[in-house]
Protein backbone atom coordinates (compact mmCIF):
# COMPACT_ATOMS: atom_id res chain seq x y z
CA UNK A 1 0.00 0.00 0.00
CA UNK A 2 1.32 3.51 -1.07
CA UNK A 3 0.81 6.36 1.36
CA UNK A 4 0.43 9.59 -1.15
CA UNK A 5 1.43 13.11 0.23
CA UNK A 6 0.55 15.77 -2.05
CA UNK A 7 2.28 19.22 -1.92
CA UNK A 8 1.73 21.65 -4.71
CA UNK A 9 2.52 25.11 -5.18
CA UNK A 10 -0.58 28.18 -5.05
CA UNK A 11 -1.82 28.58 -8.03
CA UNK A 12 -0.92 31.97 -7.68
CA UNK A 13 2.63 30.79 -7.65
CA UNK A 14 2.54 28.93 -10.59
CA UNK A 15 0.72 31.33 -12.70
CA UNK A 16 3.47 34.06 -11.82
CA UNK A 17 6.38 31.88 -12.87
CA UNK A 18 4.26 30.38 -15.99
CA UNK A 19 4.13 26.66 -14.71
CA UNK A 20 1.67 24.35 -14.53
CA UNK A 21 2.04 22.42 -11.34
CA UNK A 22 3.55 19.53 -12.38
CA UNK A 23 6.03 20.17 -15.29
CA UNK A 24 9.47 21.01 -15.58
CA UNK A 25 9.89 23.86 -18.20
CA UNK A 26 10.95 22.16 -21.45
CA UNK A 27 14.22 25.01 -22.01
CA UNK A 28 15.37 23.99 -18.50
CA UNK A 29 15.56 20.66 -19.38
CA UNK A 30 17.60 21.05 -22.32
CA UNK A 31 19.79 23.67 -20.24
CA UNK A 32 20.40 20.62 -18.19
CA UNK A 33 20.96 18.26 -20.74
CA UNK A 34 23.66 20.35 -22.81
CA UNK A 35 25.46 21.10 -19.46
CA UNK A 36 25.48 17.56 -19.09
CA UNK A 37 26.87 16.94 -22.47
CA UNK A 38 29.06 19.47 -22.06
CA UNK A 39 30.26 17.67 -18.45
CA UNK A 40 32.41 15.55 -21.02
CA UNK A 41 34.45 17.55 -21.79
CA UNK A 42 38.13 18.72 -19.80
CA UNK A 43 37.04 22.18 -17.83
CA UNK A 44 37.51 24.03 -15.27
CA UNK A 45 37.01 22.97 -11.67
CA UNK A 46 34.22 25.60 -11.31
CA UNK A 47 32.11 24.55 -14.09
CA UNK A 48 31.57 21.29 -12.95
CA UNK A 49 30.30 22.73 -9.81
CA UNK A 50 27.69 24.62 -12.17
CA UNK A 51 26.87 21.08 -13.35
CA UNK A 52 26.37 19.57 -10.17
CA UNK A 53 24.32 22.52 -9.06
CA UNK A 54 21.71 22.83 -12.15
CA UNK A 55 21.85 19.14 -12.31
CA UNK A 56 20.82 17.67 -8.41
CA UNK A 57 17.90 20.94 -8.79
CA UNK A 58 16.91 19.29 -12.09
CA UNK A 59 16.80 15.88 -10.91
CA UNK A 60 15.08 16.54 -7.90
CA UNK A 61 12.50 18.37 -9.25
CA UNK A 62 12.23 15.11 -11.59
CA UNK A 63 11.95 12.73 -9.32
CA UNK A 64 9.45 15.29 -7.21
CA UNK A 65 7.09 15.56 -10.22
CA UNK A 66 6.86 11.65 -11.59
CA UNK A 67 6.36 11.02 -7.92
CA UNK A 68 3.35 13.18 -7.68
CA UNK A 69 2.64 11.55 -11.27
CA UNK A 70 2.31 7.88 -9.58
CA UNK A 71 5.64 6.64 -11.80
CA UNK A 72 6.94 3.74 -9.99
CA UNK A 73 10.39 3.30 -11.27
CA UNK A 74 11.62 7.09 -12.57
CA UNK A 75 11.70 9.46 -8.82
CA UNK A 76 13.83 6.45 -8.01
CA UNK A 77 16.34 6.84 -10.80
CA UNK A 78 15.90 10.75 -10.27
CA UNK A 79 16.21 10.53 -7.16
CA UNK A 80 19.92 8.70 -7.22
CA UNK A 81 21.07 11.03 -9.75
CA UNK A 82 20.08 14.06 -7.71
CA UNK A 83 22.11 12.54 -4.90
CA UNK A 84 24.89 11.65 -7.01
CA UNK A 85 25.09 15.24 -8.85
CA UNK A 86 24.78 17.07 -4.96
CA UNK A 87 26.78 19.25 -4.49
CA UNK A 88 26.96 19.97 -0.73
CA UNK A 89 28.11 15.75 -0.21
CA UNK A 90 30.60 15.58 -2.80
CA UNK A 91 30.89 11.73 -4.46
CA UNK A 92 33.86 11.31 -5.70
CA UNK A 93 34.56 9.07 -9.28
CA UNK A 94 37.67 8.84 -11.55
CA UNK A 95 37.02 11.58 -14.15
CA UNK A 96 36.56 9.44 -17.28
CA UNK A 97 33.62 7.56 -15.04
CA UNK A 98 32.00 11.06 -14.57
CA UNK A 99 31.89 11.91 -18.49
CA UNK A 100 29.70 8.39 -18.70
CA UNK A 101 27.88 9.89 -15.85
CA UNK A 102 27.33 12.79 -17.48
CA UNK A 103 26.73 11.83 -20.95
CA UNK A 104 24.41 8.90 -20.03
CA UNK A 105 22.42 10.95 -17.55
CA UNK A 106 22.20 13.76 -20.45
CA UNK A 107 20.69 11.02 -22.70
CA UNK A 108 18.27 9.21 -20.01
CA UNK A 109 16.60 13.25 -19.16
CA UNK A 110 16.16 13.70 -23.25
CA UNK A 111 14.62 10.61 -22.61
CA UNK A 112 12.29 10.85 -19.81
CA UNK A 113 11.45 14.53 -20.43
CA UNK A 114 7.92 13.66 -22.14
CA UNK A 115 7.14 12.26 -18.54
CA UNK A 116 7.90 15.81 -17.25
CA UNK A 117 6.15 18.05 -19.50
CA UNK A 118 3.03 18.44 -19.27
CA UNK A 119 1.16 16.85 -22.13
CA UNK A 120 -2.04 19.47 -21.59
CA UNK A 121 -2.31 22.58 -24.27
CA UNK A 122 -3.33 25.61 -22.74
CA UNK A 123 -5.32 27.96 -24.72
CA UNK A 124 -4.49 31.91 -24.55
Amino acid sequence: MRVHYSFQLPSCMALEFGLGLGEVPKPLIYIATGLLFLGALPLPYGYYMLLRLVACGVFAWAAFITYEKNEEILPWVFGILAIIFNPIVKIHFPKEFWAVIDVCSGVFLLLASKKLISTEETTT
